[in-house]
């Protein structure tokens, strides 16, 4: 026993350390677990899109957004068209200015400009220089976004002071005229959203032109494009400038003048818009689909149909209209193939116009809190709630492995809550009533960690129930019950406990002598014989035999395994143990007289048994160095007493009222008196069963 406990007390100490070295895991292989988890958001974003789960329950991609293109292809057919004569790349900023005339004479709501216009194509900057022409062009209409990029976020510049770049570049000029107003609540988040900049950003910006940062931000270690980002706040020289990113840009358009855009817990507010942040200053992007999601129009196209003065553009073979540009929002944005493609979670090669297009989207519908259908910006779950999520589908995972029957019930209960927090964490976050984003990494790693060590303890008591089950009941019981048990070892209970059984106590009566012709070898072998049969009936109705002493045997019915018909079966097993005996006793005289032994032609073998029902203890019951699994209690006590009067009243099979009273179709008996146990009152029917003429000895 005191070797178990320190058993036990070991395989406490291995789990514990066994869980501890598991967090230890987590901590040094931080990297690959953040990995996962952001492997594991792309997962879900890429069945998150207007033809992914619930789509139907949000609006689809917006129709107000057109793109267009200026790649490789488009770039190569209108250098080849000799009906626009353009030059090699980059096309003169007057090509611009009179494409962008073009585009506004369709009367769009808001034209943005994502081209690079890093350096001066005439220093002169005279009044008709192209500089000078698309500035004019600009200054024009009040609706223009034009794109500028920043260099060196903050993060990668701690060591960088901020007055030294004014000082190592000839930059007089500013990205923009005024900083946009932005309160930020949190200094580190302001921190997080900064840039330096090295480069001078030429000061084309005018009164109505609004210039906006192009930059994608990228997930650490990757390039795969997750967020989005809609303010910047670039350090040039000793100066702030707090600048929109493009999409925000268009936002800022719709809405209007603002006093001031506020960021306050890591939530953007611009009017009725909310854009909800990460710590980075990141909003997670809400994905429509692929690439091909909003229409995108080659230029070359229309400036074609600019060239030949048209109403419609030609594309794929089929004429459009240019009034299809009206009041919508037009992205004119350079996308190479080589340089400007992005793995996405829903596309590996997305271009930067489709990616911005999205984000456009996401800023000017899903922020508007005036709309009832929209999909809100995903957050993660806190992580003191994702602790606690997560601790309790760890109990439940424990909980129902422990509550299982069997082993296979315990390994698909694990796997299947398993399973449950993974559609969970799809379900909480593709619903746009929740768009939330719980842990997925680190909590499946503590589930598979729970499930493994909780079934491997599952597994090894298992064995170890079985092992102590074949122990004590693999010589008492018979193949097919003993087979039973195995099966179903949870059913069966090895505590000390009070079990309903039916008790039958067997006695082998006879007259052989031990002589010359009877040897004690021969006695025993004759006695062991007997026992063969009533151990082979007994196992044939289901008994259990609970132990040998003399010439008696012990057996009940009702465990390990019960059954309606104990006592039935206990009363047909004591009718056919007399039977059996009776024709082995036959078969002992017949071989004496075949043998012409005169001295033991008339020895008989015979059995008396005693039967009772009701409550006994069952348990192990002995020393620390010797015990067996018995019985004890007054049930017990009635059939050891009636086994004496069987005996002395030469009745051969006795059963008791209580035994009588738990069939439902009494056999034929005779009332035979009653008894009394010592020191008790109570008195006890008993009744002799009545067998056949033709079965009586």
């Amino acid at each position: 026993m005191l070797f178990e406990k320190k058993i036990n007390k070991l395989k406490i100490v291995i789990t514990i350390l066994l869980i501890l070295l598991a967090s230890l895991f987590v901590y040094v292989f931080n990297d690959i677990f953040s990995y996962a988890e952001q492997q594991l958001t792309d997962l879900r974003s890429s069945i998150n899109t207007d033809k992914g789960l619930f789509s139907e329950k949000f609006p689809q991609a917006s129709d107000d957004i057109i793109i267009v293109s200026v790649n490789d292809l488009s770039r190569y057919s209108a250098a080849h068209s000799s009906e626009l004569n353009l030059l090699n790349w980059p096309w003169s900023r007057a090509v611009w200015a009179e494409f962008i005339d073009f585009i506004e004479k369709q009367e769009p709501e808001t034209v943005i400009v994502d081209i690079n216009f890093s350096n001066y194509e005439d220093i002169a900057l005279s009044r008709y220089s192209p500089d000078m022409k698309l500035s004019k062009t600009l200054s024009s209409y009040d609706n223009i976004i034009l794109a500028t990029a920043l260099r060196t976020p903050y993060v990668s510049a701690n060591n960088v002071v901020p007055a030294s770049i004014l000082d190592n570049f000839d930059n007089p000029f500013s990205p923009v005229k005024e900083s946009l107003a932005v309160h930020i609540d949190d200094p580190n988040l302001a921190n997080n959203i900064s840039y330096f900049s090295h480069t001078p950003i030429p000061d084309i910006y005018t009164q109505n032109t609004t210039m906006a940062v192009t930059n994608l931000p990228l997930s650490k270690k990757t390039d795969n494009i997750r967020y989005s980002q809609p303010v910047y706040k670039l350090l040039k020289g000793n100066k702030e400038y707090y600048i929109p990113s493009l999409a925000f840009a268009v936002l800022l358009k719709q809405i209007g003048p603002l006093d001031e855009v506020v960021i306050e817990n890591n939530v953007l507010k611009a009017g009725n818009h909310r854009i909800l942040l990460d710590n980075q200053g990141h909003a997670l992007i809400n994905w429509h689909g692929q690439n091909g999601t909003y229409p995108d129009i080659p230029i070359n196209s229309l400036m074609l149909s600019m060239a030949r003065g048209d109403n419609y553009f030609v594309y794929g073979g089929e004429r459009y209209p240019l009034s299809m540009f009206k009041d919508k929002i037009v992205l004119i944005a350079q996308t190479q193939m080589s340089t400007e493609t992005h793995n996405t979670p829903v596309d590996k090669d997305m271009t930067d116009a489709e990616i911005k297009a999205t984000i456009i989207d996401n800023y000017i519908n899903d922020s508007n809190i005036s709309k009832i259908h929209k999909r809100k910006f995903a957050k993660y779950l806190s992580m003191p709630k994702s602790i606690i999520l997560t601790a309790v589908f760890c109990a439940a995972i424990v909980f129902s492995i422990i509550i299982s029957t069997n082993l296979l019930l315990a390994f698909t209960n694990g796997l299947f809550i398993i399973l449950i927090y993974c559609g969970l964490g799809i379900l909480l976050f593709c619903h746009p009533r929740f768009h939330l984003l719980i842990y997925m990494a680190v909590p499946l790693y503590c589930l598979l960690v729970s499930f493994v060590l909780t079934y491997y303890l599952k597994v090894h008591h298992e064995l170890k129930k079985r092992k102590k089950i074949e122990k004590i009941f693999g010589n008492l019981v018979s193949e097919r019950v003993l087979k039973q048990i195995m099966n179903k070892p949870h059913r069966l209970n090895l505590k000390s406990s009070v079990q309903k059984v039916t008790v039958m106590s067997c006695s082998i009566f006879n007259n052989v002598q031990v002589t010359d012709t009877i040897s004690p070898e021969n006695y025993v072998n004759i006695i062991n014989k007997a026992f063969n049969i009533i151990e082979s009936v007994i196992f044939k109705y289901n008994g259990t035999i609970n132990r040998f002493v003399g010439n008696s045997v012990l057996v009940y019915w009702g465990y390990p395994i019960h059954s309606r018909k104990d006592t039935e079966n206990a009363i047909k097993a004591a009718v056919e143990i007399e039977d059996e005996i009776k024709k082995f006793s036959d078969g002992l005289r017949e071989k004496m007289t075949e043998e012409e032994d005169s001295e033991n032609t008339d020895l008989y073998v015979k059995v008396k048994i005693s039967i009772n029902t009701g409550n006994a203890i069952i348990g192990q019951i002995g020393s620390k160095s010797l015990s067996d699994f018995t019985l004890l209690g007054e049930t017990v006590d009635i059939v050891e007493r009636l086994e004496s009067i069987c005996s002395e009243f030469d009745k051969n099979v006795v059963i008791t009222e209580f035994a009588l009273d738990d069939l439902d179709v009494p056999p034929e008996t005779e009332y035979a008196g009653v008894i009394r146990l010592k020191n008790s009152d109570e008195k006890i029917k008993i009744y002799e069963l009545k067998r056949n003429s033709n079965n009586a000895d």
